[in-house]
């Protein structure tokens, strides 16, 4: 039998008491945090509540969820949506989790909501800093996406010696020579939240041209979306230790590369990157600018780069770990059920076209040519 507590808050006040009570001692992925989960309520979904696990000291494991409706059935998700990867419960690194208590942690959420056909927990990591995913004991199954990182355990030139490294230093050169030819490159980290807002439109600027052309749904269009991510970078901008942070490579005065990254620990999360579609794209900004932030973050002294879910060749060409993550589908009602065995079919459905060589450039190269009409 559990031995935890288990509550559902919704109240803002205490949703804010329970975060500060486990304020530096929980581990928590990028987006389970008290900072995003406030700001995705505000700007958002204001329809948020903590799914909480608690002993007689307080909260072991914070769950956020966000609430609003998928077609016919209404479910809780984490905050963030597609934005959020690389999850992980906002839990206490000795806090014992029962699958008992995890149970009783489903019926309180089905009890104060009962209106919840479905909880979606996606894109999770099994383990975080050496530490078990709890939420992976019940209903479970893998992700189309998995996650790829690095160690940088040895530092940067050892990092290079197993990664292509001439090759990469090479290019490297090459960048740098257009970079100068078009009048000088400096890389900026946000230490202001007007230059964090900044840098931040410049990135949705780039991502809209980019989902435009490749066909791609706009992730960030939904209402309040835009507002969230300027806020969030924006609170995170100079903090030490940073826990959330957006950088640039401008060249020639201009923005040709941002990326926005979150800390956990030892170990830093990209949450994404955007590229200039313009006359010095042939020349690598992107790939400029993870060479150099991932040299400064072996200089900081930290142990795992991640970039993320999703396999792409020049996640690859870096990477020396990879991670499936996990989604926990549960129906809580008999609608949610059915919803649920839907949604696991469709998910199979594209990790093998995700993994099939030939099938996923197909696509993509569809995708593209559909949009264009």
């Amino acid at each position: 039998m559990g031995r935890l507590k288990a509550e559902i808050l919704a109240n803002e006040a205490e949703i804010a008491a329970a975060w500060a009570k486990v304020a530096g001692r929980s581990i928590a992925g990028g987006s389970q945090t008290e900072a995003w989960c406030r700001l995705w309520r505000r700007h958002v979904n204001a329809d948020c509540v903590l799914a909480l696990l608690r002993d007689e000291s307080g909260p072991v494991l914070i769950l956020p969820l966000a609430i609003h409706r998928h077609g016919p059935v209404r479910v809780a998700a984490l905050p963030g949506g597609k934005h959020a990867n690389c999850n992980f419960p906002a839990l206490l690194p000795d806090a014992t989790v029962a699958t008992e208590d995890l149970q009783a942690l489903l019926a309180a959420l089905h009890r104060a909501r009962p209106d919840i056909d479905a909880l979606l927990v996606e894109r999770q990591l099994p383990e975080l800093h050496g530490v078990s995913n709890p939420l992976l004991r019940l209903n479970v199954r893998p992700n189309p996406n998995v996650s790829l990182a690095i160690s940088l355990q040895g530092g940067f030139d050892a990092l290079l010696q197993r990664s292509s490294g001439k090759k990469k230093r090479k290019n490297h050169r090459n960048s740098q020579h257009h970079f100068t030819a078009a009048g000088g490159h400096r890389l900026v980290v946000a230490d202001t939240a007007q230059e964090a807002r900044e840098m931040v439109g410049s990135y949705l600027a780039f991502k809209q041209e980019q989902f435009a052309k490749a066909g791609i749904r706009n992730t960030y269009a939904p209402a309040g979306v835009r507002d969230f991510f300027e806020e969030l970078f924006a609170a995170g901008a100079g903090q030490t230790p940073p826990r959330y942070e957006v950088k640039a490579l401008e060249v020639g005065g201009k923005y040709r590369a941002v990326m926005g990254k979150s800390f956990s620990n030892d170990t830093v999360f990209i949450d994404f990157i955007g590229l200039a579609q313009d006359e010095l794209s042939s020349a690598s900004p992107g790939a400029f600018l993870f060479f150099e932030d991932i040299k400064s973050s072996c200089e900081a002294g930290l142990a795992i780069y991640s970039f993320g879910v999703g396999d792409e060749p020049y996640k690859r060409s870096w990477s020396d770990l990879l991670t499936p993550t996990y989604d926990t589908n549960i129906g809580l009602t008999a609608r949610g059920r059915l919803y649920v065995v839907w949604r696991n079919l469709r998910a199979d459905l594209i990790r093998g076209i995700k993994t099939n060589d030939t099938l996923w450039p197909r696509v993509k190269r569809l995708r593209a040519l559909l949009s264009r009409r």
